[in-house]
């Protein structure tokens, strides 16, 4: 009778566990990322009053008589492989994780931890971090490293006084001339020529001006034409004195036939070296190239020439950009941490490293939604999200993946066997009761 009394203890205290359980789950129905657990009971010991025996010639067998010791719990697994809902939250440096994986952050004492958790920050020093603790999110910090050299991101270029770095500046070092020049053009035999300015960035991130006069050479040959460099400006198109030497020009000439370019001082490819002195030196070099320019009367029966000058070759390299203010960053689906400049540049700043594990339920819970590696989890596999088929959502969350409806039903039957296991020792207590009074 003894050991009903020690039955109803075990199954008071394995009811109790489950229901602490599912109050943890039912408090953390809102908690961000949160996995909910769920509990298993098993039958706990047997006292065999007889032991089974099978058949003999003269008698069959019998099987053997046991008598429980009540119920343990036997495992809390925690569902962490069921995805919580997406929601919106239209900050960016929040992110969720669609798939199996996992962010993986530094602690304050250097070690990894593990989280589904993307509700981050970036500190005073620019570093992505969890906006809960301040744990530092690893990753990538080059386009070309691999997972295995991961390290901390900074999404803000912070330099050493704490100030946002600037981009520097890129010098323009190739230019183009394009159009036709006119053989019907009058206005090419005087002095003072078509001219065309050429807007370029120098080797200091400035804007720099350049001006070409183009005229007929000073013969009486139509396929042949000089452009004069005659002045370079600054940002403020101010001419910068001595800038370029004097006598620097282009001979250009042209096919009689068809018009189209020959060469520009002798060269076929259309290439010049042009270079500037003085103050103007910090403008830099410059290829310019003639060669898509022509040489033919307009058919519409207008003699002007329409000449026009671009930076950069046709598909806009080499074109350089001005100093520039980070203005914004985006978090792509496969992890990229891409910074945006006022110039209309982009600069890779990091890319999120993510972790997988053989037994994902083996993980042990840290609080403040971390997990940490257990002997039973498996090593961490270092990934970047996309390599087995999930994705990165900035500006969401994952929510909590507590179902109440399965949380309430699990309620109700914690408390009735908790009641029946009580009613096992009060009515146990009244029987032992009665074998008292039969002496008395």
């Amino acid at each position: 009778m003894v050991r009903s009394l020690w039955s109803g203890v075990a199954g008071l205290k394995t009811h109790q566990m489950k229901m602490d359980v599912i109050g943890n789950n039912v408090a953390n129905v809102n908690t961000t990322s949160y996995k909910s657990q769920q509990t298993t009971f098993g039958d706990l010991l047997y006292q065999t009053t007889r032991r089974a025996n099978g058949a003999t010639a003269t008698k069959g067998g019998i099987n053997a008589r046991q008598v429980g010791l009540g119920a343990r719990t036997s495992a809390i697994m925690t569902n962490v492989g069921k995805q919580g809902s997406i929601q919106s939250t239209d900050n960016a440096l929040d992110v969720s994780i669609s798939g199996d994986s996992f962010f993986m952050v530094e602690n304050a004492n250097g070690e990894m931890n593990y989280t589904r958790d993307g509700s981050f920050a970036v500190d005073a020093q620019g570093y992505l971090v969890t906006r809960s603790n301040g744990y530092y999110v690893r990753g990538t910090g080059t386009e070309d490293a691999q997972v295995g050299t991961h390290g901390r991101i900074q999404i803000l270029p912070i330099d050493d006084d704490g100030n946002l770095e600037k981009m520097a500046g890129e010098a323009t070092t190739y230019a183009r001339i394009t159009g036709n020049i006119s053989r019907t053009d009058t206005q090419l035999k005087d002095a003072a020529g078509r001219t065309v300015d050429l807007e370029f960035y120098g080797k200091d991130g400035n804007t720099y001006t350049v001006r070409f006069k183009f005229t007929n050479a000073g013969d009486d040959n139509d396929t042949t034409y000089t452009a004069n460099i005659t002045k370079i400006y600054d940002s403020n198109h101010k001419e910068i004195e001595g800038g370029i030497a004097d006598g620097t020009s282009v001979a250009l000439s042209y096919d009689a036939a068809t018009g189209k370019f020959v060469s520009a001082n002798g060269a076929e490819d259309g290439k010049v070296q042009l270079a500037f002195q003085g103050d103007a030196a910090i403008a830099g070099a410059l290829t310019i190239d003639f060669s898509e320019t022509t040489n033919y009367a307009p058919l519409n029966g207008q003699s002007s020439s329409k000449i026009e000058a671009y930076r950069g070759d046709k598909e806009g390299n080499n074109e350089g950009y001005p100093e520039g203010d980070m203005n914004g960053f985006s978090i792509g689906r496969d992890g990229t941490i891409t910074r945006f400049y006022s110039n209309g540049q982009n600069r890779f700043a990091g890319r999120i490293v993510v972790a997988e594990f053989a037994n994902v339920t083996g993980l042990a819970k840290e609080g403040e939604n971390l997990y940490s590696v257990t002997g039973n989890s498996g090593a961490a596999n270092l990934m970047f999200v996309n390599e087995d088929g999930g994705y990165m959502t900035s500006g969401t969350l994952e929510m909590s993946n507590v179902d109440l409806s399965t949380e309430f039903t699990d309620m109700i039957t914690t408390q009735r066997g908790f009641q029946a296991n009580s009613r096992v020792i009060t009515v146990t207590d009244t029987l032992l009761d009665e074998l008292r009074r039969l002496k008395s």
